[in-house]
Order: structure tokens, then C-alpha cells, then sequence
């Protein structure tokens, strides 16, 4: 398998990023999150995950930018 470069490995993580945060909000999922016995701010948890996987991503490309 041929290496990638840092750009396309950074295309993929947005691409699956994007995925997980529609498959989240997007999906049946949402009846899950959404049920009345579930706490109000479950959302808004789910929305800081996704948050902070993307900065935990930026930070890693930013570290190899030139």
C-alpha cells in the first residue's frame, strides 16, 4: 500500500468526520438522543465530540505545516 500524503490523509479524517457528525444528527440515530428520558444536554455533548475530534485533528496536521 502506497503511503499518502499528508493532505489526502487530512481530506479522509474531514470526510469521516463529517460522516460521523451526519450519522449523529442524520440518522435514526437521532430518535436515541432525542427520547424524553435522555438529559437535555445530550446534544450539545454530542455536538463538543465532534468538536473536539475535529480539534484534535487540526492540531495534528498543524503540527506538520510548513
Amino acid at each position: 500500500m502506497a503511503n499518502r500524503s499528508d493532505p489526502e490523509q487530512q481530506n479522509e479524517h474531514t470526510l469521516l468526520l463529517a460522516l460521523f457528525a451526519i450519522f449523529l444528527f442524520g440518522s435514526p440515530l437521532t430518535l436515541w438522543w432525542a427520547a424524553d428520558y435522555n438529559p437535555w444536554y445530550l446534544p450539545y455533548l454530542l455536538w463538543l465530540l465532534v468538536i473536539l475530534i475535529g480539534a484534535l485533528l487540526s492540531g495534528h496536521y498543524r503540527r506538520h505545516d510548513l
